[in-house]
């Protein structure tokens, strides 16, 4: 019995190594898909962001609309005054109306008792700087 222990030990030992190789294979192959699918997920949804960006208008830093609704208004009425801003970190509004702060879309009510000119000036990290101009006309 004991020399038939002998002889399969090795065997025993080669067989416990080739199942160590196999579930080793297993296991980094499991591995290596999850990290290609983590990699194709991240591309997919790096590619969604850019195509986003587009689609606002770019990445760049800007103006990209200041408009008041309406244009003109009478006395003790108010105008809503809409901007968007890209790439800007500082924000003023010259009159100061109310906070204004950079985003895509955010818009303030304004009620001038006269001819009115405000001054939208964004700024970036770079120190560029973008500057609107909007006039809301008031009727007597």
């Amino acid at each position: 019995m004991i020399a038939f222990l002998r002889r399969m030990l090795p065997l025993l030992g080669v067989a416990v190594l080739i199942g160590a190789v196999y579930d080793g294979w297993i296991f980094y192959g499991r591995w290596q898909s999850g990290r290609d699918a983590e990699w194709a997920r991240a591309d997919a949804e790096a590619e969604r962001a850019r195509k986003t960006i587009d689609a606002i208008g770019g990445g760049g830093f800007g103006i990209r609309s200041f408009y008041g609704s309406p244009p003109a208004i009478h006395r003790g009425e108010a105008a809503t005054l809409c901007y968007s801003v890209m790439g800007a970190t500082t924000l003023h509004l010259d009159p100061p109306l109310a906070e204004v702060y950079p985003t895509f879309s955010h818009c303030v009510q304004a009620s001038p008792r006269q001819d009115t000119e405000f001054t939208l000036t964004a700024g970036d990290a770079a120190g560029h700087t973008a500057v609107a101009r909007l006039v809301v006309k008031v009727a007597r």
